[in-house]
């Protein structure tokens, strides 16, 4: 069994050693193995992306791409057990007991051996490591235990002299002191909802206020000035990065002039503490999204619906999202496309998690009417709801394809299935009352999904030698590629040359010049209707544009 991090008292900081780090990291990264115990110190990360072994003593090795399976992880174990490095992180081996063989290399070197749980990436895991190095053996004040937010409020608020808040970087309430005096509109309006007042985060936006927050290194101390409260702030960090902050707000009496220390005594105080929520409920949230991602492949476990927290047991569907082929090449790919659909869904009151796909989102909803009639209307308005909020910059249009809705949650896969025909029949479609369409199930394209499954078949048993492959051939050689968008308006516009050479944009008399070298390079004869067919249909399929 993997060995497991001690659980810590709240007594003491963690340190800058194995056991410290694991203390704010463990969501993130599994201890397997620690030869020479959790106490041996940790000086620095090391990203492994070098092609030999090696490493500084002291440090903490990522072993980014290195298979733990493979030769090459046991050749690194080794060299950093004689380079005196506290470890090695790999990623996670999947099911099944971790690497006889990498486990006996790490006990003989003496490195610690360590796996990246499989709901985070590399780069998820690197900035905890880096931050958590970076607060790591920070003074402890109190005896809060690690992460309990709720009480670190609630032991900061006597050491500043005030009511405290402590927020996350983007204006959400974490945690706050109780008090039973006078508190201004505005704390009490940020407690109830969880939130500053929008109203109150544009203005200090607008005149600067978040923008010397996070650029100063010490506590900020505004005086009250009109309606606006007074209030003592300060940056929790780890390095450069902005973990969260801490308010203070007046009660009964102003706050004192010590304020501004004492907030900087309580920021790295708290530092350890706001890391390790963040990475818990990233963990937390990762593991969430893990288990919707394995419905959605059809690889779900038993246990995967209740882990979703969606209902299990009501009718769900999947909303398939990507940018239309002209923005295809532009449109952001780092997962906020799901983001923001998951949270549009959610504020429209459905059930939903959102996951990133190779060409934009998908996302699984629960909960839906039990009558299939008003479940399908559900979908259509959301679609229709989702496009206009996806597409508000022109740029970055979306197109949506509209699964279709099954009974349970575990049947989610059959849904992605037929939301990502949906989505290829609309990006693939040409007519124009298919273009003008942000959204549309399979049921509404029932032509062109047809065709794609005729070109699917066609893919993989394409005749031998055919005209059109000729004439591939010759464009491929000469780069006349021209001569395949002449072929292709033509047949598209049902062998009207004059609306093709339109729609090429050249002259009636070059397109007719291009369409006679088609014939004379490749030999098809356009008056039939078979080699119509058949050129057309493989045109199609080869459609760099599909």
């Amino acid at each position: 069994m993997p060995e497991q991090p001690s659980t810590s008292t709240g007594t003491t900081a963690p340190e800058r050693t194995l056991h410290g780090l694991l203390l704010l990291t463990e969501a993130v990264v599994e201890l397997c193995l620690a030869p020479l115990g959790q106490d041996v110190p940790v000086l620095g990360l090391d990203v492994f992306d070098r092609p030999e072994p090696g490493a500084g003593r002291g440090d903490l090795l990522v072993a980014v791409r290195v298979d733990p399976r493979s030769e090459q992880a046991l050749a690194l174990v080794r060299a950093a057990g004689r380079d005196g490095a506290a470890g090695v992180v790999f990623r996670d081996e999947g099911a099944g007991p971790p690497n006889g063989a990498l486990r006996a290399a790490a006990a003989e070197a003496g490195a610690a051996l360590l796996f990246r749980h499989s709901w985070v990436d590399w780069a998820q895991l690197i900035a905890a490591l880096r931050a958590a190095l970076e607060v790591a053996g920070e003074p402890e004040a109190t005896t809060v235990p690690l992460g309990d937010l709720d009480a670190l409020a609630e032991a900061l608020a006597p050491l500043v002299g005030g009511a405290v808040t402590i927020e996350s970087p983007h204006s959400r309430v974490l945690a706050y002191s109780s008090n039973n005096k006078d508190v201004d509109d505005i704390r009490r309006d940020t407690i109830l909802t969880h939130r500053v007042p929008p109203d109150r985060v544009e203005a200090m936006r607008k005149n600067g206020f978040f923008h010397r927050l996070r650029t100063t290194p010490g506590a900020l101390h505004r005086r009250p000035h009109g309606d606006v409260p007074e209030r003592a702030a300060i940056a929790v960090r780890a390095g450069e990065e902005i973990l969260g902050s801490i308010w203070v707000a007046p009660t009964d009496r102003p706050l004192p002039p010590t304020v501004s220390d004492a907030l900087q005594a309580a920021a790295r105080v708290a530092a350890a503490h706001l890391l390790h929520d963040r990475v818990r409920r990233a963990g937390q949230r990762e593991q969430v999204l893990e288990a919707a991602r394995a419905l959605l492949d059809g690889r779900g476990s038993a246990d995967a619906p209740a882990r979703t927290g969606l209902p299990p047991a009501q009718p769900c569907a999947v909303l398939a999202i990507a940018a239309s082929s002209a923005a295809a090449a532009t449109a952001p790919a780092d997962g906020r496309l799901a983001r923001t659909a998951a949270g549009h869904c959610t504020g429209q009151g459905h059930h939903a998690l959102a996951t990133a796909s190779p060409d934009g989102a998908r996302v699984l909803l629960g909960g839906l009417d039990r009558d299939p009639r008003r479940a399908a209307a559900q979908l259509t308005r959301l679609a229709d709801s989702l496009a206009r909020e996806l597409s508000q910059d022109p740029a970055h249009p979306v197109r949506i394809g509209i699964g279709e809705v099954r009974d349970r949650l575990d049947l989610a896969a059959e849904s992605r299935r037929t939301a990502d025909l949906a989505l290829r029949a609309l990006l693939f479609a040409r007519s124009a009352q298919a273009a003008a369409r942000a959204f549309a199930s399979v049921a509404d394209l029932p032509d062109t999904v047809a065709l794609l499954h005729a070109l699917d078949t066609l893919r993989d048993a394409a005749p031998p030698d055919s005209s059109v492959q000729r004439l591939e051939a010759h464009a491929t050689r000469t780069g006349e590629h021209v001569l395949l968008d002449t072929l292709r308006a033509y047949l598209e516009h049902s062998r009207d040359g004059a609306k093709a050479a339109r729609a090429l944009n050249v002259p009636a008399g070059t397109f007719r010049y291009r369409l006679e070298k088609v014939k004379k390079v490749c030999g098809i004869d356009l008056d039939d209707p078979d080699a119509r067919l058949l050129a057309h249909l493989y045109l199609r399929l080869t459609d760099p544009r599909r």
